[in-house]
């Protein structure tokens, strides 16, 4: 920092005894330096051809990974589903597996049980056919010993009777039992064979869902590393344009306290100047009317209005605070652009992302040296030191440089230092 001093010191005493020559050379050394300092102090990712590109990389990675993010989330919930109804499945065969192996015990049981009782019904009509004569019904009155006897046979023959028949319905009810049974075991059968089915399918559609699942997920790996990359790119590059900017705007503090010294020397020599007149009416007896250092007003460069304005500007990838540093018109491409008051072409010509850039001194206004650049012309009709009015053509807007569209980027520098244009434009 000493150093930096005796260095700015040793330069404000070489300048105090330069000749007007060497100053105009130090004009021109500060307008070249000017230039490139303008240029840097465009905004971040518009700085560098480079810059841009890794931004809009760096963009692109992002929403190409927000999507693939996307793809994998719907994949691994299909994937999740799946595997739910693959589970459901496999429940439900267990439980008609179970509902199945009770079924064919209940028709084994009635199998059994019709078996059984067709055993009885064989027994019960052989008896009957063995005993069956046309004098059967005859014996049973004539060997009756007397009436009570004969009562006692008849009730007996009633009641063979009365079981055969009972004996008959069980069967029936039991082949019916029987019937029942299979056909629920059939049901449940062909409800097993329903679900092994769809459990194939769904097998063979989870291993689809899986493998895209795991293409989704290498996808997002893929962009991942593509994003981190984009952003190594867009960090090295935003790096080294804040390296640049740092430096310039070393050597932009040197160029803008010469700047200050210079405007107060052209104060001291205005006050001079001033006070001699002053001093020249009183001898001379007359009325002094001190000058006005005011402009008569600075107008609209181009006839349209304001857009995007002057000041800090969040960049949401980088997340960084950037600079817009002056106010943009957005003019089509071919507007005539005017000088917005009088003063000298300091600079015109190709200057980096500003493009076609002219700059104009307009001197001491209000006791403040002020300036105004005009970016992206595509075309400049003035050249550096031509004197010229307010209103004059000096150029039309285009969209050179680094620029997105036809418009005129507008900046207005006060002692050295950009300001809000609109302080000055109406």
């Amino acid at each position: 920092m000493l150093r930096s001093l005796i260095a700015a010191l040793t330069l404000c005493l070489t300048l105090g005894l330069v000749s007007p020559a060497a100053a105009d050379d130090l004009n021109d050394k500060r307008d070249d330096v000017r230039k490139s300092i303008v240029a840097s102090k465009k905004d971040v990712a518009e700085s560098k051809a480079e810059m841009s590109k890794a931004v809009a990389k760096l963009a692109k990675a992002q929403s190409a990974l927000a999507k693939a993010q996307r793809a994998l989330s719907a994949a691994d919930a299909a994937v999740a589903q799946a595997k739910s109804q693959d589970a459901a499945i496999a429940a439900r065969l267990a439980a008609a597996r179970d509902k199945l192996a009770k079924a064919k015990q209940a028709v084994a049981a009635a199998r059994a049980e019709v078996d059984a009782q067709l055993s009885v019904m064989g027994q019960v009509a052989r008896d009957a056919f063995q005993q069956q004569t046309d004098l059967v019904g005859l014996s049973v009155v004539f060997d009756s010993a007397d009436t009570g006897d004969l009562s006692q046979r008849l009730h007996w023959s009633t009641t063979v009777f009365d079981a055969t028949t009972a004996q008959l319905k069980r069967l029936r009810d039991l082949k019916a039992k029987l019937v029942a049974a299979q056909q629920a075991q059939a049901v449940i059968e062909q409800q097993i064979a329903a679900d092994k089915a769809e459990s194939e399918a769904n097998v063979a559609h989870l291993k689809v869902l899986q493998s895209q699942a795991a293409l989704a997920r290498a996808n997002v790996s893929g962009k991942v590393a593509s994003l981190a990359k984009a952003k190594t790119a867009a960090k090295a590059d935003l790096a080294a344009e804040q390296a640049e900017y740092r430096k310039l705007q070393s050597q932009e503090a040197k160029i803008s306290a010469e700047i200050r010294r210079r405007a107060e020397i052209a104060r001291k020599k205005a006050a001079a100047a001033e006070a001699k007149r002053r001093a020249a009416a009183k001898k001379a007896g007359k009325t002094y009317v001190p000058r006005n250092q005011s402009s008569k007003g600075f107008i609209r460069p181009v006839n349209v209005s304001p857009g995007s304005p002057f000041g800090l500007r969040y960049h949401p990838i980088l997340h960084v605070w950037r600079m817009h540093r002056g106010t943009d018109f957005g003019a089509p491409c071919g507007m005539a652009i005017y000088a917005a008051n009088d003063g000298r072409v300091a600079s015109a010509g190709r200057q980096g992302g500003f493009g076609n850039y002219t700059v104009i001194d307009h001197g001491i206004i209000g006791g403040k040296y002020v300036s105004t650049g005009y970016a992206h012309q595509s075309r400049i009709i003035v050249h550096r030191g031509q004197r010229v009015k307010q209103g004059q053509l000096i150029g039309y807007v285009g969209t050179t440089g680094l620029s997105t569209g036809c418009h005129l980027h507008l900046q207005v520098y006060v002692n050295g230092g950009v300001v809000n244009p609109m302080r000055y434009i109406p």
